[in-house]
């Protein structure tokens, strides 16, 4: 893949997707590239979590134990977390038939936050909108729980 292609990938990222070209040149820089078969796992639940994949190909089905969670398609982010912090994979993600996914390393988008201040404030504005999103969920979903135990 060319640099060009990756930023471009990159950019349909909702975590990226506002970030401007000289950071996502760095992380576009900076991915590695990986290209799975059918059925190769691409990491295990439990393992430690230094990284996040785009997918840019295929689909990356997520699973715990044996039950599918989630399958990410082309332009999800997986492990968005461990861009973050240090943490374990909650569940195992294997190519759901060949597939490319971009692997941006902690220590990348560390740097990029270090040198772009401007990134740190558009992604802190994107995860409070998320998180924005996310409050009725969460109440909806605890008052469930409570009624249940109730």
């Amino acid at each position: 893949m060319t640099l060009e292609r990756d930023i471009e990938v990159l950019r349909r990222v909702p975590l990226f997707a506002d970030l401007p070209s000289e950071p996502l040149k760095l992380l576009a820089f900076s991915a590695e590239a990986r290209y799975l078969g059918d059925r190769t796992t691409l990491f295990l639940q439990g393992d430690r979590a230094d990284s996040s994949f785009v997918v840019v190909s295929g689909r990356i089905d997520l699973k715990r134990g044996t039950r599918l969670v989630a399958s990410a398609p082309p332009g999800a982010l997986i492990g968005e977390v461990a861009l973050v912090i240090e943490a374990e994979r909650p569940a195992s993600a294997i190519a759901a038939g060949p597939s490319t996914v971009i692997e941006i390393r902690r220590q990348t988008f560390r740097r990029v936050l270090e040198e772009y201040p401007e990134v740190v404030r558009a992604l802190q504005h994107r995860l409070a909108a998320r998180l924005a999103a996310l409050s009725p969920d969460l109440a909806a979903a605890a008052n469930a729980r409570s009624s249940r135990e109730g």
